[in-house]
This record gives structure tokens, sequence and C-alpha cells, in this order.
């Protein structure tokens, strides 16, 4: 896949489309997304196994998003059980826990990540005398390049993941091929991702003032957006 370069309005427009599909068949989405987040709450009382599994399965639950968002562009109509598209066939279910896996794997680097900076920082800044981390003497130069070292990472692995799973459930790439192709993507448009952002990070201030609720409609939102984001880009 050829991943092309578009303008920066374009990353505005992905969030506007996402709210297009989302507004065309509403309440479909909408309990699409309490099953997943009733999913992961479930999985998540499970100590290491549930967390495990939600990690390996989320990229095949969010393929049933993307598969919904693609019928719907393409004039059909959506049913709820779409969620779990990516479960019906076998050989994109396993490249999809392949992806899933992966990004559990970056997520593990990046906690060592994050473990080696952070920790390092706070050895070297004990109080011998009072066996306690100075805050003042944390905050130095070289720990604000450690929190600049870890959200370049963490940045660098969201860039990677962020188109995968459509590129997988849609154009049926393999999940190190949809890696590279989405990261080579996020690099070429890097202009409407920081626009998208901005946007994001505005409607999610106004999202979390009514108790957070707003988010239960932003997060679907978003997700069709990333769809809009990977139709403009590869198709």
């Amino acid at each position: 896949m050829t991943a092309k370069s578009i303008s920066a309005g374009q990353g505005a427009g992905w969030l506007k489309c996402g709210w297009d599909l989302f507004k065309h068949d509403y309440g479909t989405w909408f309990i699409m997304f309490l099953i997943f987040i009733g999913i992961a709450i479930v999985l998540n009382f499970i100590p290491f196994v549930g967390s495990l599994a939600l990690s390996l399965i989320s990229p095949v639950l969010m393929a049933g998003f993307m598969y919904s968002a693609a019928q719907l562009d393409q004039g059909s109509t959506i049913e709820i059980g779409n969620l779990f598209q990516g479960f019906k066939d076998k050989e994109r279910m396993n490249k999809l826990l392949i992806l899933g896996a992966l990004s559990l794997l970056a997520s593990i680097v990046l906690m060592l990540i994050v473990f080696a900076l952070v920790g390092g920082s706070a050895m070297m800044n004990i109080d011998e005398s009072t066996g306690t981390i100075d805050p003042e003497s944390m905050m130095t130069g070289g720990m604000i390049f450690s929190f600049l070292l870890i959200a370049l990472a963490g940045l660098l692995i969201a860039m990677g993941f962020l188109f995968a799973t459509p590129l997988v459930m849609l154009d049926k790439l393999s999940p190190v091929d949809s890696i590279k192709a989405s990261f080579s993507a996020c690099l070429k448009n890097i202009l409407p991702l920081l626009v998208f952002s901005i946007i994001y990070i505005l409607l999610a201030i106004v999202a979390a003032i009514p108790l957070g609720l707003g988010f239960l409609i932003l997060i679907p939102v978003t997700i069709l957006a990333v769809y809009c984001g990977y139709r403009s880009i590869f198709h």
C-alpha cells in the first residue's frame, strides 16, 4: 500500500467524516461501543490473563468497527454483529491477533524505556541523608530530556499502529507490512495528524465537562475518524 500526502485541512475533515458516519446509524454504533467497553471491563476483572487477552483481541474488535465503517461508506447497512466480523475470517483473525501481540510487545518495550529513564533519574536524585527523592532535583534538564524521549517513543509506536488495523482488515496486509505502511503514512502526513490531534484535544476538554459522558460519543466518532483518515490517505 502506498500512502498519499494530503493537505493539513483534511485532518479536520476526518472528525467530520467520523461524525457523519456515526450519526448515520448512531444507535448501532453506540451499542457496538458499549459491548466493546463491556468486554474490556469483564476481561480486566480477570487478573493478568484478562488484560493480556484484551490486548490481543482489541485489534480484532476494532476491525469490526473498520469493517462496519467501510460497509456504511459503500452504501450498505450495518448491524451490531459486525463488531465480531474480524473473528469470522480465520486468516484475518490470525493477522489481527498477531497485530495485538505486536502492540502488546511495543507497550512492554515502552514501559521498559520509562522504567530505565525515570527510574535511573530517580536513583541519581536520592538524598543520601534522608534516603528520599528530592522532587526539585528530579526536575533537571536530564529528567526533562527523559520525558521527551519517552513521549517520542510513544509517538513513534502510535504512528505504527494508527492505521494498522484497517490495513489488515480491509486490505489484507500482513501485520508487519501494515505497521510499516501506517508509520510511513503518518510520516507523510504530520500536518493533518497535528490538526486532527489539536481538534481532538479541544473536543476532549468539552467531552470531559459533563462527568466525562461526552466520551461515549467522542470515542466512537474518533474510531470512525481513523477509518476516514485511512481512506483519505490510502484510497
